[in-house]
């Protein structure tokens, strides 16, 4: 196990404040054990209010919308590493995220003439296909246009792997690289780790849509969307943690000067 699966199956919200609240239940006859349940009770309200976990993501959410597709073009590939898939009961099925980045990265390569790359191995069992290659699929590309990397079962991987593809193809390590909001951190910190020059295009998963579109009352409330909120910014600090540890990346991959923008909203946004 590692150490960010270890970090969110034990300690992550809202399991770390319910393991407060039971150590402090079990020594509930001694002012520590009442001190504890006491947080712990208090931690699992606070967070469970989506403005206080939205103030928690503010370091990795991009919020700079103001660029043009001109600001990529000094770049020599787009890079776009999958989200997940599933099987459905015919084939396998790229999952929400995969399709998000896919779409954007596949409109960016349109846009912009750049080859695309789509980096993800075979996550679900070693015989089926990779994420990369599902995804190039549901995308209707052809495979001869469009490398797949497909041995990459992680963040950091996707840098490793692509590293020495790109070695091997004789291309320079100037990428953009889409990805979702919460995930872009810890991924582009993994690529700069290997030497690659950065343009990072953050495009909107649930969390930024809910930064966008809630009202105040949304904000305010506690509700389990508050709680997810602060689970997955736990789970985004957590493997950034997990490679400063290892040494697989360094302070300066994760705060840098290099270009970083988010993806306009859509126009739909807010309107449904």
């Amino acid at each position: 196990m590692t150490l960010t699966a270890f970090i969110m199956q034990f300690l992550a919200p809202p399991l770390g404040f319910i393991w407060l609240s039971v150590l402090g239940l079990l020594f509930s006859f001694r002012r520590f054990g009442r001190g504890c349940m006491i947080l712990g009770l208090m931690l699992l309200f606070l967070f469970s209010i989506p403005g206080l976990g939205m103030l928690v993501t503010m370091p990795l959410l991009e919020t700079n919308t103001e660029w043009s597709v001109d600001d990529l073009k000094d770049a020599d590939a787009i890079v776009v590493p999958s989200g997940g898939y599933f099987p459905n009961e015919i084939r396998f099925v790229s999952g929400e995220h995969s399709i998000r980045r896919g779409d954007y990265g596949l409109w960016l390569h349109q846009q912009t003439g750049l080859p695309l790359v789509l980096t993800g191995g075979r996550t679900y069992h070693p015989e089926a296909p990779a994420e990369s290659e599902v995804l190039r699929e549901f995308l209707n590309l052809n495979p001869e246009s469009v490398w797949a990397e497909k041995k990459s079962m992680n963040s950091f991987e996707h840098a490793v792997n692509l590293e020495k593809g790109f070695s091997e193809r004789g291309w320079a390590k100037r990428i953009v690289l889409v990805s979702s909001a919460m995930h872009m951190v810890r991924l582009s910190a993994g690529f700069r780790a290997r030497g690659f020059e950065v343009i990072q295009v953050s495009i909107h998963d649930h969390i930024a849509e809910f930064k966008q579109e809630a009202g105040f009352l949304e904000h305010v409330f506690p509700s389990w969307q508050g709680l997810k909120i602060t689970r997955r910014a736990f789970y985004s600090y957590a493997g950034i943690l997990s490679y400063l540890v290892r040494g697989r990346i360094g302070i300066s991959d994760v705060f840098h000067s290099e270009p970083s923008y988010l993806a306009p909203p859509s126009f739909w946004l807010g309107r449904g």
